[in-house]
């Protein structure tokens, strides 16, 4: 099923390479990376140190659920739940769209667990036990 270039939101032009686009062109570019890893093995260079993965679990969760309700606490976002927008809106925005809009906060709670403090929303209580074993990427 091919998206539709229009919303139903109004008029909205949506940029020439989406963020969709950009993450589902990156995942799909991540098998280069398992390939370059092959190919300088076989080069024979050597490692400063022994390397200790073994491998490596790459999760694109494509419609899976936001950042904000998994592992990445706004505090902020939860400050101003139901506030307007403290900002001009982008715009390549419909303007009678985006002056009616709010923030809202995750409906999820977040506790931090572990040593390490981390937090994780009540969406995963099994894997909050783990958060100290687990390596979260916050650069994207």
């Amino acid at each position: 099923m091919k998206p539709s270039p229009t919303s139903s939101c109004g008029r909205y032009d949506p940029p020439a390479f989406s963020r969709r686009g950009f993450l589902q062109s990156s995942a799909c570019g991540f098998g280069t990376l398992a390939l370059s890893g092959m190919v300088a093995s076989a080069a024979g260079q050597g490692y400063h140190h022994r390397p200790r993965a073994k491998r490596v679990i790459f999760l694109f969760m494509h419609g899976g659920p936001s950042q904000v309700d998994t592992f990445d606490y706004k505090p902020a976002l939860a400050k101003y739940d139901g506030e307007r927008l403290p900002f001009a809106p982008a715009k390549n925005l419909d303007p009678s769209a985006t002056t009616k809009a709010k923030l809202m906060a995750s409906p999820w709670e977040f506790r931090q667990h572990g040593q390490s403090g981390l937090h994780a929303s009540s969406l995963f209580p099994h894997v909050a036990r783990h958060l100290d074993d687990l390596c979260v990427i916050r650069s994207m």
